[in-house]
């Protein structure tokens, strides 16, 4: 058989950009190594690594400019707050990272939702190590809900200027009527944890992240963006 000498050989050096941006996408949805989405996508791991890095601010400064999240959250709605970790590699120059509590090594992110439980905003990350009460201020979440009236979180924000559940004192039982008060402040709280739960799905951040920690502040940032991208609903 006489080979065709005009037909290309071998995989493309680049892909058309929206689909550079669904490899993007991709990367950070499943979390899957950068040699899998080369043979998935048809191309070189090298191109997979370029498109993941160069793309990702722009994928994020895209959406940001559309204006999302808090911005469209009126004054009188509540707003949710709690934190949840994202683990990472437990790396021998970061120890700061593990935390006692889930007894991994991550990031603490602070997460605000409407009481739908759709994403509003992240705060920047803080080392695992970190209490949910000092990331909340940290993290910058505290400065930008500050103009909201009813904001809430759980026992681990007590002594902050959040709304938070009654704790037993020392001597008594709780009332009825502060069981009853924590009930419906659960009720109305658990939004934020089908939020984090939703936010979660994007496994580069609900499972164990592998690049390079300097990274992760960006990588946190876009899929923000895109999730409140996918959540978004026209008035």
């Amino acid at each position: 058989m006489i080979p065709d000498w005009d037909k290309p050989t071998g995989r493309p050096h680049a892909l058309p950009l929206w689909k550079a941006v669904v490899v993007l996408c991709f990367l950070l949805r499943h979390n899957n190594a950068q040699v899998l989405a080369a043979e998935l996508f048809e191309i070189s791991q090298p191109t997979v690594s370029r498109y993941s890095t160069r793309l990702r601010p722009v994928v994020r400064d895209a959406i940001k400019e559309l204006g999302f999240g808090l911005a469209r959250l009126p004054r009188d709605e509540p707003v949710l707050v709690d934190g949840f970790l994202a683990e990472c590699w437990d790396w021998k120059a970061a120890e700061q990272l593990f935390s006692k509590k889930h007894m991994q090594s991550g990031h603490n992110v602070q997460v605000v939702s409407d009481t739908r439980g759709r994403l509003r905003e992240a705060g920047a990350p803080l080392p695992g190590a970190r209490h949910d009460a000092f990331a909340y201020v940290a993290s910058g979440i505290k400065a930008k809900i500050q103009k909201y009236r009813h904001r809430l979180g759980d026992k681990g924000y007590q002594g902050s200027d959040l709304l938070t559940p009654y704790k037993k004192p020392p001597h008594r039982k709780l009332t009825e009527v502060e069981k009853a008060s924590n009930r419906a402040h659960s009720q109305i709280r658990s939004a934020v944890e089908r939020c984090i739960g939703h936010l979660e799905n994007w496994k580069i951040l609900g499972g164990c992240y592998r690049s390079p920690l300097d990274r992760f502040p960006e990588t946190l940032d876009t899929v923000v963006q895109l999730e409140l991208l996918r959540t978004y609903e026209p008035a």
